[in-house]
C-alpha cells in the first residue's frame, strides 16, 4: 500500500517540531493567567514576613509621615521641618491609613503593594487595547512586569514609585481607550476623566516630572496614530492626521487644567504657610539637596540595565526584537515607543538618578509583550541558561561569603576601592546561597514547550533572588538593617531630657522607629558638633564609623549596626574630651 505524500510528511516531522508549534491548552492558559499575580503574592509574602522596612527611601517616608501625624498638619516635613518641594500624595494615603488601622510599618507597605497589583492589571488591560486582535499581550505584559527586577524590589517598598507606576499606567490605559476612532460621546467624556485624574494624582505623587509624561505623550499621540485604518498614501495620512488633532488637543487641555490649578494652589499656599515651595523643585532632586533616599552620582545610571534583569539578557527576546526591526512598527507599538520616550525623559528630569528610572518598566514590558506574542518557537534549547548564569554567580558569592574570612574580603575591598567592605556582607548565611545554586541550576536545565511557559520560567529568577534575600533577613541580615535597637535608645535619652543630635546627613531614620518628639539636630561639620556639644552638654551625637568597634576613642552610650555601617550614641562630653575625634569616621 502507498502513503500519500502528507502522511509521510507527518510521519518524517519530528515530535517535538509538532508540539512546539501546538498551541497552549486551556488549561495551561488558565495557569499562565494565575501565574504573574502567583509570583507578585511570593513576593510580597515573602517581603511582609520577613524583611521589615530598611531602605533609605522608606524610612525618610515614614519619618515624614510620623512627624505629620505628630503636628496633626497636611504639609510635607523631611527631618521634622516643612518640606514644600516632596510630593505630599503619598505620604495623605498613609496619614488616611493610620487614621483607620491605627500606626504601623503594615498600612504603608500594603498601600505599596496594592498599588503594584493594580499596576500588574492596567498594563494586562493596556496592551489589550493597544492589540485586541492578540490576546496572548495581555498574558505576556504582566508577566514581564511580574518577572523584571526594578518591579520586584518595589512591591512592597514603602516609597512613592509603586502608586506613581500606578498612576502611570492607569493614565496610558485611558489614552489607549481614547485612541480608538469608535470612543466618543459619554465614554470618550469618562476616559478623558480617568486621565485628568491619573494626571494629578501623579503630578502629587512623583512631581515636577509627571508632566514629562502622559501630557507629552498625549500631545504627540495624534502625530503617530490616525482615526482609522493605516494608509499607504502620505496625503491621505496628512489628511487623517490634521482632521483628527482638533478634536484630541482641545479635551487633552481641558483635562490637564484641574492638575495646573491644584499644582498651582497647593505651591501658593505653602508659601503663604511661610513653607519653602517652588514650581520647578517640587519634586525635583535636581534643586534641592540629595536625600538619604537617593544616589546624586551620575554613574549610578550605569546600574539601569540591573532593574531590568533577566529581559535585558535573555537573547529570545533581543532576537524577536531583531525580527520586528526588519518590518514595520505598526501603530501601537510606535505608541509604546513613545511611552518609552517619555518616561526615560521624566526619569532624567526628576533628577534621582537610578531611582527615577523605574517607570520605563511599563513601556518596555509592552513592547517585550508585542514581540514575544508574534514570535516563532524554534528547536527546544537551553534558552534561560545566560539569565541563569547570574543567579548561579549572586549564589556562589553567597556561598564563598561563608568560607572566606570576611576580614580577607575587607582587605582585598579597600585595596581596590579605597572604602570599607559593608558590615551586613559578613553576616550572610548558607542558606540563601544553597537556595540560589540549586534553584538556578535546576532553573537554566528547564527547556519548556511553548513560548509562554518559557517567560515564565525566566520571570521566576528576580522572585528567586528576592526571595532569597528575605530568607537571609529573618535569621542574618536584621541584626544590620534593624534600626529599632538605636531608635529606642534613643527614645530613652529624649525621655529623659538629653537633646539629640546627629553628626553628617539625616533625613529621620531614627524617628519612626524611635516614635521621636522632634527630629534630631543634623550637624555638618565637626565645628558644628563640638559648638553644639559646649551648647548642650547633657545631649548625645549619634555618628556612623567603619573599622573596628574595639579601637573607639572613649566610651559611647550605646554601640550597634546600623545597615552598612557601624553606629555609635556619644555624649557630648566625650566629644569635647576627645576634640570631637569621637566622630571620625574610621577608626
Amino acid at each position: 500500500m502507498v502513503k500519500r505524500d502528507g502522511d509521510m510528511r507527518r510521519e518524517a516531522a519530528p515530535l517535538d517540531d509538532v508540539d512546539e508549534r501546538s498551541e497552549p491548552g486551556v488549561a495551561f492558559l488558565r495557569w499562565a493567567f494565575v501565574a504573574p499575580f502567583l509570583l507578585w503574592l511570593i513576593v510580597a509574602l515573602g517581603a511582609l514576613l520577613g524583611r521589615p522596612p530598611t531602605a533609605p527611601a522608606e524610612l525618610e517616608m515614614l519619618s515624614a509621615a510620623w512627624h505629620m501625624w505628630q503636628d496633626h498638619g497636611w504639609a510635607p516635613v523631611r527631618n521634622g521641618l516643612g518640606s514644600g518641594d516632596q510630593p505630599p500624595l503619598m505620604l495623605w494615603a498613609i496619614l488616611a491609613g493610620w487614621q483607620l488601622f491605627g500606626i504601623g510599618d503594615a498600612w504603608p507597605r500594603v498601600l505599596s503593594l496594592l498599588a503594584s497589583l493594580g499596576t500588574m492589571w492596567l498594563v494586562g488591560s493596556a496592551a489589550l487595547s493597544l492589540w485586541p486582535h492578540r490576546a496572548m499581550t495581555e498574558l505576556y505584559a504582566r508577566i514581564l512586569l511580574s518577572g523584571v527586577m526594578a518591579f520586584v524590589l518595589i512591591v512592597t517598598m514603602v516609597q512613592a514609585e509603586p502608586l506613581g507606576l500606578f498612576f502611570t499606567a492607569l493614565g496610558f490605559h485611558a489614552l489607549t481607550r481614547l485612541w480608538h476612532s469608535g470612543t466618543r460621546g459619554m465614554v470618550a467624556l469618562l476616559w478623558w476623566t480617568v486621565f485628568a485624574v491619573a494626571l494629578g494624582a501623579s503630578l502629587f505623587t512623583i512631581g515636577i516630572a509627571a508632566w514629562f509624561v502622559l501630557p507629552v505623550l498625549a500631545a504627540i499621540a495624534p502625530r503617530q496614530v490616525v482615526s482609522g485604518p493605516e494608509r499607504d498614501s502620505t496625503a491621505g495620512a496628512a489628511r487623517i492626521m490634521l482632521a483628527f488633532r482638533p478634536a484630541w488637543h482641545l479635551p487633552l487641555a481641558v483635562s490637564l487644567m484641574p492638575a495646573a490649578v491644584l499644582w498651582v494652589g497647593w505651591t501658593l499656599s505653602l508659601r503663604i504657610a511661610g513653607l519653602p515651595a517652588d514650581f520647578i523643585g517640587f519634586g525635583n532632586g535636581w534643586f534641592h539637596a540629595a536625600t538619604e533616599a537617593t544616589r546624586r552620582e551620575i554613574w549610578s545610571l550605569a546600574l539601569v540595565p540591573v532593574l531590568l534583569y533577566p529581559w535585558i539578557v535573555w537573547k529570545t527576546l533581543w532576537r524577536a526584537m531583531e525580527k520586528q526591526l526588519r518590518g514595520r512598527a505598526g501603530r501601537s507599538f510606535r505608541l509604546c515607543l513613545g511611552l518609552f520616550g517619555v518616561t526615560l525623559l521624566g526619569g532624567l528630569v526628576s533628577g534621582w538618578q537610578m531611582q527615577g528610572m523605574i517607570y520605563i518598566v511599563l513601556p518596555l514590558s509592552l513592547l517585550g509583550a508585542r514581540l514575544l506574542a508574534t514570535q516563532e518557537i524554534r528547536a527546544k534549547d537551553f534558552h534561560a541558561i545566560v539569565p541563569s548564569l547570574l543567579a548561579l554567580l549572586l549564589g556562589l558569592f553567597f556561598f564563598l561569603m561563608n568560607i572566606i574570612p570576611t576580614a580577607h574580603l575587607d582587605a582585598l575591598w579597600r585595596q581596590f576601592f579605597d572604602v570599607p567592605l559593608p558590615i551586613w556582607i559578613g553576616g550572610i548565611g548558607m542558606t540563601s546561597g544553597l537556595v540560589l545554586l540549586v534553584a538556578g541550576y535546576g532553573i537554566a536545565q528547564l527547556s519548556p514547550t511553548h513560548m509562554l511557559s518559557r517567560t515564565i520560567q525566566v520571570a521566576t529568577l528576580p522572585v528567586l533572588l528576592m526571595t532569597c534575600v528575605n530568607i537571609e533577613f529573618p535569621f542574618n541580615l536584621r541584626q544590620f538593617f534593624d534600626l529599632e535597637p538605636v531608635a529606642e535608645r534613643l527614645r530613652e535619652l529624649e525621655e529623659a531630657g538629653q537633646p539629640l543630635a546627629v553628626f553628617g546627613p539625616y533625613r529621620g531614620e531614627f524617628d519612626y522607629y524611635g516614635r521621636l518628639n522632634a527630629a534630631p539636630v543634623a550637624l555638618p561639620s565637626r565645628d558644628a558638633a563640638i559648638t553644639w556639644a559646649k551648647e548642650n552638654p547633657a545631649g548625645v551625637i549619634v555618628s556612623y564609623f567603619d573599622g573596628s568597634p574595639l579601637r573607639l576613642p572613649a566610651l559611647p552610650y550605646y554601640r550597634g549596626v546600623a545597615r552598612d555601617r557601624w553606629v555609635a550614641i556619644w555624649p557630648t562630653s566625650a566629644v569635647i574630651e576627645t576634640a570631637g575625634k569621637a566622630l571620625d569616621g574610621n577608626f
